[in-house]
């Protein structure tokens, strides 16, 4: 297991209104676990999950699944490239169905963990 900053950069585009960029910078780990790139960090206050442990896992590839445990949220959520997916987010007032239709993934990371992943 390794120490590493993670950058988390978010872009919300309703239609017809300027994008919403959200940016996270936070102190993780990255691990490899049977082939697969794992990126671990613990929320912020800032996030309003303060204490949440929020795990990214890549193939490397093609595919992204974000698996999220705390007290405020929980969430399992799969990014495939291509494909649509229906997942479940826990929150204190109750859970939701999330449906993602992921149409770019794409992987850039050494066996050290640096550089970057992309979704769209």
């Amino acid at each position: 297991m390794r120490d590493i900053r993670i950058k988390v950069v978010s872009t919300q585009t309703p239609k017809n209104e300027t994008p919403l960029v959200t940016e996270l910078t936070t102190e993780g780990r990255f691990f490899m676990d049977e082939g697969q790139y794992c990126f671990e960090y613990t929320e912020s206050e800032i996030s309003g999950m303060e204490g949440s442990v929020t795990r990214l896992i890549s193939d490397g590839d093609k595919k992204l699944v974000m698996k999220r445990k705390g007290i405020q949220a929980s969430a399992f959520l799969e990014f495939q490239e291509g494909e649509k997916s229906t997942s479940s987010y826990i929150t204190e007032y109750g859970t939701f169905a999330i449906n993602v239709s992921t149409t770019k993934v794409e992987c850039g990371i050494d066996s050290s963990g640096k550089g970057k992943i992309y979704l769209e």
